[in-house]
């Protein structure tokens, strides 16, 4: 393992990201004094708003130990640029979010990002990114990060850009309304009112895709609005930079509803007890995966780090710590680009 990581001013962070200061810090705050000890880890705080604190961001009780036969599977360019930045936008509670007492990075995903930087031997330091900015971040050359936790669901467009997603985590989307507000089940009860959406995320690309558009509005070439052949009026797509604004939104009445993923959904309603509820069942339930430009051929070791925290048991007392072990995969289904569905879709191929 290498040397605690110090931030350092230049150091990581993406374009129109939120204004960040330097702090170093585990994102399990009990840890903090064995973590600045050994652990080849760096978080960094980060201003702005945040939703409530989670009771979790335990995990496991030690860091795992780096596994030299995976460290031996990575590129000699890639550990050329340790220490390593790793984007996620910490807005989206409770798998990536600023504990607001603390500006503390906390979160299930950000702990498996720890886990995994910790299995491959490596210096890592995690900085907060609008959403939306970080695959253009991971695109450039050099890329500014070597690889993103940000709950991502692996897309044919997202790939198409040279991304590549490896599984660590499957999840649905949700649909939450206010208490006493409108219902909705399915996603042509939509059509006709506003939902709130973080850009950037499956949730606008699918309730723009249901009216036959991109998000923004341009057409889809020869494909169907669905609210408006069916005699309805469209959605009114509200997009906002993070999750916590699209949050608000819908509590505040701006939107009728909010669509997220599961987990950040449930949250949010344990989050507003009395507020806020889950409106139908989660649909279109998708993997999650870890972001990396496949260029820098480093796949095989970030599925082997994986791979060998789920079988080690690390993985599971991670998920368990926040209560959301319902999207937990098998070591099986640690993959690339796994982009098929388990059950039922939200939408209609767009």
């Amino acid at each position: 393992m290498g040397a605690l990581a110090l931030w350092t001013p230049g150091q990581g962070g993406a374009q129109n990201a939120r204004a960040m200061q330097p702090h170093t810090f585990s994102a399990r705050p009990f840890r903090l004094a064995t973590v600045l000890l050994i652990a080849p880890v760096a978080l960094l705080s980060a201003c702005g708003s945040s939703s409530a604190p989670s009771a979790s961001s335990g995990g496991t009780s030690s860091l795992p130990p780096a596994q030299q036969s995976i460290i031996a599977e990575i590129p000699s360019a890639v550990k050329s640029m340790e220490p390593w930045q790793i984007a996620a936008d910490a807005s989206y509670a409770p798998n990536e979010y600023v504990d607001p007492s603390s500006g503390d990075l906390i979160g299930w995903d950000l702990v498996l990002a720890k886990d995994v930087c910790a299995v491959l031997g490596q210096v890592c330091t995690i900085n907060n990114v609008t959403f939306d900015d970080i695959i253009p971040a991971l695109e450039e050359s050099p890329p500014k990060y070597v690889m993103s936790f940000s709950s991502f669901t692996p897309t044919a467009a997202r790939e198409k850009t040279g991304i590549d997603f490896i599984t660590y985590y499957r999840a649905g989307e949700s649909w939450m309304i206010r208490v006493g507000g409108t219902a909705i089940t399915k996603a042509s009860q939509m059509c006709g009112h506003s939902v709130a959406v973080e850009a950037g995320t499956v949730e606008e690309s699918d309730a723009w895709g249901f009216m036959g558009k991109k998000p923004g509005g341009d057409a889809i070439s020869g494909d169907t609005d669905n609210c408006t052949s069916a005699g309805l009026k469209d959605i009114n797509v509200e997009s906002f930079d993070t999750q916590t604004e699209a949050n608000a939104a819908l509590l505040d009445g701006r939107a009728d509803f909010g669509w997220a993923d599961q987990p950040v959904a449930d949250y949010q309603v344990q989050q507003n007890p009395g507020k806020m509820k889950i409106s139908g069942q989660p649909c279109s339930v998708y993997p999650y995966g870890v972001a990396v430009i496949s260029s820098l051929g480093f796949d095989k070791a970030i599925e082997d780090a994986i791979t060998y925290l789920i079988n080690n048991g690390y993985y599971t007392k991670i998920l368990q710590a926040d209560g959301v072990t319902d999207g937990a995969v098998s070591a099986s289904a640690v993959d690339v680009n796994d982009n098929n569905p388990v059950g039922s879709t939200c939408v209609p191929s767009y």
